[in-house]
C-alpha cells in the first residue's frame, strides 16, 4: 500500500468529468450491467470498443445491455488471481491509473485496466438523491511525458423509493449532496482501492454485485422521515444501499 502510495507522488496530474448516464434494465429479472441503487463507474483506455458499447447499450435501450451484462461477467470470471507484489508491479507498469472522486469523497484509487483484459467495474451505493455531474471526476496519474488517457463512463440505476422517500431526498440542500454517492465498503471484494485492484484485475465480484440486488427492506415511514429530516433520511437511505449491495454472494 505504501508502494502504490508512493507511486502517486512520481506521476503528473489530468482531471476530467465522468458523465453519468441512466440505466433503465431490459429485463429486471436478468443479470443487468448495474444493480439498483448504485452508480457503476466503467473504466478503460480511452477508445476501447466496450465503452462505446455499454454507452449505446444504456442510452438506446435495444436490449443489448442484457448480452452485454452476461459478456463483462464472463469477462471478469476469466481473470485469474495474482500476487500482491505482480499487483503492484502492473501499477507501475501501468502508463496512467486513476482516482475516482465525487465532490472531496474518494470513490477508488489506483485503478487501472489490466493488460489483457481491460475494463474495470467500480461499483458505488446511490440513494436516489440528487447528484451534481461535474463533481464526478476521473484523476488520472501520468507517466511523465505519456500520450495515453484513460477513460469513463458511469450508469446510473435508480433505487425503489416511496414518494415519502423521494420527497426527503430531492430535499438535500445543494452543499451535502455528496452524502447521495459512496463508496462500497464491507467486508467483502470489492472494487476500490488497491488492495481490491487485485480483484479488478483477476476476478469477477460483478456477478455478486449485479445478482440479487434488487432485495429491498421495509421503506422508511412518513413519520420516520419527519423525524430524521432530510438530510439524515438520505444518509440512512444511502446507508441501505451500501447494505443491500454489500452483503449478497452468488
Amino acid at each position: 500500500m505504501q508502494l502504490a502510495a508512493d507511486e502517486l507522488e512520481e506521476r503528473e496530474l489530468r482531471t476530467s468529468s465522468i458523465e453519468i448516464i441512466d440505466y433503465v434494465p431490459s429485463d429486471p429479472t436478468r443479470r443487468m450491467l448495474t444493480p439498483p441503487g448504485s452508480v457503476m463507474v466503467f473504466l478503460d483506455r480511452e477508445g476501447a470498443p466496450l465503452l462505446d458499447r455499454i454507452r449505446g447499450a444504456v442510452l438506446e435501450r435495444t436490449g443489448e445491455d442484457l448480452r452485454l451484462a452476461q459478456e463483462i461477467s464472463d469477462l471478469f470470471r476469466a481473470r485469474e488471481k495474482v500476487s500482491y507484489y505482480r499487483a503492484y508491479r502492473l501499477l507501475r507498469e501501468a502508463e496512467s491509473f486513476a482516482t475516482i472522486r465525487y465532490g472531496a469523497r474518494t470513490l477508488a484509487t489506483h485503478v487501472f485496466p489490466s493488460p489483457q483484459a481491460g475494463l474495470v467495474a467500480i461499483e458505488n451505493p446511490y440513494n436516489g438523491g440528487r447528484l451534481s455531474p461535474g463533481e464526478l471526476t476521473l484523476v488520472e496519474h501520468l507517466v511523465p511525458g505519456t500520450t495515453a488517457r484513460l477513460a469513463a463512463v458511469a450508469v446510473r440505476h435508480m433505487p425503489p423509493l416511496t414518494e415519502a422517500e423521494r420527497a426527503a431526498v430531492d430535499q438535500v440542500p445543494d452543499d451535502q449532496l455528496e452524502m447521495n454517492l459512496t463508496l462500497r465498503a464491507d467486508c467483502c471484494d470489492t472494487w476500490t482501492g488497491f488492495v481490491e485492484q487485485l480483484a479488478q484485475i483477476t476476478h469477477a465480484t460483478y456477478y455478486c454485485l449485479v445478482m440479487g440486488a434488487s432485495e429491498q427492506d421495509a421503506p422508511l415511514s412518513a413519520e420516520e422521515i419527519e423525524k430524521l429530516g432530510p438530510t439524515a433520511s438520505a444518509r440512512k437511505l444511502l446507508n441501505r444501499r451500501r447494505e443491500l449491495l454489500g452483503h449478497h454472494h452468488a
